[in-house]
């Protein structure tokens, strides 16, 4: 997001027409899927807990379960779009300040939460969910450093790849110990009760990753094409891997006698992944990038229209 607003001028048209174009990006590409997990859900008898409300789920608002589990992450998703349209309202050197800022206020109020105890609670119900796991989520500061990491990259393109390296696989290693001899309860650092310690290590590892990411040059070969189209089919990796799950193990593989046991489960595994591959492939050539130059041509035509509408009034004043 960072370097996509990096030319926008700054105004309420620019926020606004921004925001539109990133939500209808992640509704367009989500509402398939989720039509197919709510089917899923209804013929199968699955994902139907009385704590999962179908109505937020498709609308993507703030909630502890959802129809889709994986989609939780799209909500933090929305309100980061949010806060990068408020920053666009000022100039980009102005942004820059308004996140730094945003950043000291979050780790802010994430360390007093966290010397409160609200992470460490026992009794999660007690706590604000609103306030607590959404608004003042220390997730939100990973949204945060990546923005600021593309100005640093911005203004120093030329920074070691050696010295992100070595820090990237250092707090990797940091994380996955952490996280299997650390002491954890649960599922550890994947739970609200380690949220700040997430952000801490694998927060960390994140952002080294990303930064190799923009700073080691592209492969030009079919190797390189080939991450490319992942790339392009991530967000449907990202939210079939689940459906697909439950297609293959739950009405597929127990018809295929032997597949499951073969090789102690790999070869079911083996075809799941490329299963999961090949249909999001599928998923974003025939339906989310149709449908995402379908959302752009409504954008394109409400923000001309405004635009028109303003350049008439602004003419008869």
């Amino acid at each position: 997001m960072a370097e996509t607003t990096r030319q926008f001028q700054p105004g309420m048209t620019t926020a606004l027409k921004f925001i539109f174009r990133r939500f209808m990006r992640i509704y367009s590409g989500y509402w398939p899927i989720f039509i197919l997990t709510l089917f899923l859900s209804i013929w199968l008898g699955i994902f139907n807990g009385p704590e999962i409300s179908r109505l937020q789920s498709f609308l993507l608002l703030p909630q502890e379960h959802y129809l889709l589990n994986v989609s939780w992450t799209l909500t933090y998703e929305l309100y980061f779009y949010l806060l990068v349209g408020i920053v666009l309202l000022f100039t980009r050197k102005q942004a820059n300040w308004v996140f730094i800022t945003l950043l000291v206020a979050f780790i802010t109020i994430v360390f007093i939460q966290y010397i409160q105890g609200v992470y460490r609670s026992n009794l999660p119900k007690q706590i604000d969910f609103i306030w607590n796991t959404f608004v003042t989520s220390p997730l939100i500061i990973e949204f945060i450093v990546g923005f600021l990491l593309s100005e640093s990259i911005f203004k120093k393109p030329k920074q070691s790849i050696l010295a992100w390296s070595l820090f990237t696989i250092s707090m990797l290693f940091v994380s996955i110990w952490v996280q299997k001899y650390g002491g954890l309860i649960g599922v550890g650092m994947a739970a609200f009760l380690y949220y700040p310690e997430r952000v801490i290590f694998f927060g960390s590892t994140a952002l080294g990753l990303v930064a190799l990411a923009a700073l080691v040059p592209s492969p030009k070969n079919i190797f390189g094409d080939y991450l490319c189209l992942l790339g392009d089919a991530s967000y449907g990796l990202y939210l079939l891997h689940i459906p697909t799950l439950v297609i293959l193990y739950g009405l597929l593989f127990p018809k295929i006698n032997g597949l499951l046991w073969f090789g102690g489960g790999k070869l079911s595994l083996a075809v799941y992944l490329a299963a999961t591959v090949g249909f999001s492939i599928i998923y974003f050539k025939l339906i989310e990038y149709p449908l995402h130059r379908i959302s752009r041509k409504i954008s394109e035509a409400i923000f001309s229209s405004e635009k028109s509408q303003s350049v008439v009034t602004t003419r008869n004043q």
